[in-house]
């Protein structure tokens, strides 16, 4: 018997021979000659002798068994050489033998002391080796401690030779290879593309969501300009504004007196803004608007007072979506008076629906690679899986980012903290401009084409990306409005 366990795809051709027992001499050296000059023949791989003992008086029998490589290997035989092979036998001992033939596919082979016998506990499978062969769990399977669990997973994250290293130091560091790697088949080696995105888009928003509020900084102000989102920056007492183009000072300049020109409606619309906007701006606003409203009339101040008294209202809010969006527009105004009542926790629910537009965006920008590069041969899922790679990057230096920014919170104040910031400032500013070159580098590594190629296709994945982001976000928009 073998030393190595046989492959599944061996086949057995078995020839149970019967002769007179006269010839017996001069038919076993026969026998063996043959043998011999089948196991020179291709697929050939082992043959052996049997002698069956309960043979008729005056006959012996033999049964020979060869092994070959599959049935391609027999069914080539048995088409170039077994009529050749047969002749000879015939012509030198007549019909003095005879010849059965059999063909039997190998199963399974057990070698003592060298595989296992036990089953498969998940899929009842023989197992032949540290894994099942059929559908992959390992052999030994037992209920790990809190201990033992925690031991495997530090034990796969600090191995700097893990699945999980050997594929992001590529990721980090050599745009295009992992994606280049696995459309060459080399695979096993790395983390599976759609499961490495997961695991970074979670960590990713998992790290956000550690010592902050993502989405309860947004605040919905209304003012002489009509409504506008604003996102606190990270509580630091500044803010960035959508839809205005006034940015608040460094320093807040203290309350200003009540002007003596406003009238009493005029004050009190004042009141009704500045309550409505972050605490830190509302000396300046007031201010400001004072100071502007004191010029107005009464007839121009009246439009601003139909805005501030209900900005949801039909007047107010035009919902031009077209006739197929006349039945949601009633729900839109809804919506509105709910983010009116409570910004915050649409704020929340914006942030948390943002993977939900990443599952949308991602197979947009797949359609617009596949577009750039139509007659390449590639199926759209290449594409696809290009910009999943590109895709965990981002998360990749945005996780690393967010730590350090946590890091430096955390410690603010002390010479660690400030170190830590000038480390987050020079790493962010670091990555603004190694991601335009990460996604020009990986094209080049994956499609392969010249520099001015590829200049063209990136200055138009360029715009398509704009227009793609502007499409999902607005999507965003009106889907966490409508499921508020």
């Amino acid at each position: 018997m073998s030393e190595q366990p046989p492959e599944a795809d061996d086949v057995i051709y078995e020839v149970s021979l019967e002769a007179d027992a006269e010839i017996a001499g001069p038919f076993d050296t026969w026998l063996r000659d043959h043998i011999a000059d089948l196991l020179v023949l291709p697929g050939f791989q082992s043959a052996e002798i049997l002698s069956d003992e309960a043979t008729a008086p005056g006959r012996i029998s033999r049964v020979v068994q060869c092994r070959l490589r599959d049935q391609a290997a027999l069914d080539a035989y048995l088409r170039d050489h077994a009529p050749r092979m047969r002749a000879q036998g015939v012509e030198r001992f007549g019909d003095r033998f005879t010849a059965e033939r059999r063909v039997l596919a190998h199963r399974e082979e057990f070698i003592r002391g060298a595989v296992s016998t036990e089953n498969c506990l998940n899929c009842g499978e023989v197992l032949t080796g540290q894994h099942c062969s059929h559908c992959g769990q390992r052999a030994k399977v037992r209920v790990l401690s809190l201990w033992g669990m925690t031991r495997d997973v530090l034990g796969d994250v600090l191995d700097w030779d893990a699945r999980v290293w050997r594929t992001l130091r590529p990721l980090a560091f050599k745009p295009g290879l992992l994606t280049q790697d696995y459309l060459r088949g080399r695979r096993a080696s790395y983390t599976p593309p759609f499961r490495m995105y997961l695991i970074l888009s979670v960590a990713f928003f998992l790290v956000a969501s550690v010592g902050g509020d993502p989405g309860g900084d947004l605040k919905l102000n209304v003012d002489e300009n009509g409504a506008n989102l604003q996102i606190a920056d990270g509580g630091a007492g500044s803010g960035a504004t959508a839809g205005s183009t006034k940015a608040p000072p460094a320093t807040t300049p203290p309350a200003a007196a009540p002007s003596s020109k406003l009238d009493e409606d005029a004050r009190r619309l004042v009141d009704q803004i500045v309550k409505r906007m972050p605490e830190e701006e509302r000396a300046r606003a007031r201010a400001e608007m004072e100071a502007e409203f004191s010029k107005l009339t009464p007839e121009e101040l009246a439009p601003v007072k139909k805005v501030v008294n209900d900005p949801c209202s039909e007047e107010n809010l035009h919902v031009d979506i077209g006739p197929l969006g006349k039945n949601y527009e009633a729900r839109l105004r809804n919506a509105c008076s709910r983010i009116m009542a409570d910004t915050p926790s649409f704020g929340r629910a914006l942030y948390e629906n943002i993977p939900k537009m990443m599952f949308i965006f991602l197979p947009l920008i797949g359609v617009v690679m596949y577009m750039l590069y139509l007659g390449s041969g590639r199926y759209y899922v290449e594409h696809l899986l290009f910009v999943v790679h590109y895709h965990a990057f981002f998360f990749l230096g945005g996780i690393v980012i967010l730590l350090l920014e946590r890091a430096s919170t955390a410690t603010a104040g002390t010479g660690a903290g400030k170190g830590l910031a000038f480390a987050k400032g020079l790493v962010t500013a670091a990555f603004a401009i190694y991601v335009p070159y990460y996604l020009y580098r990986a094209m080049r590594r994956v499609y392969g084409q010249g520099h001015i190629v590829t200049l063209a296709k990136y200055s138009v994945l360029g715009i398509a990306y704009v227009f793609c982001m502007t499409i999902t976000a607005l999507g965003l928009l009106f889907y966490t409005a409508l499921t508020l």
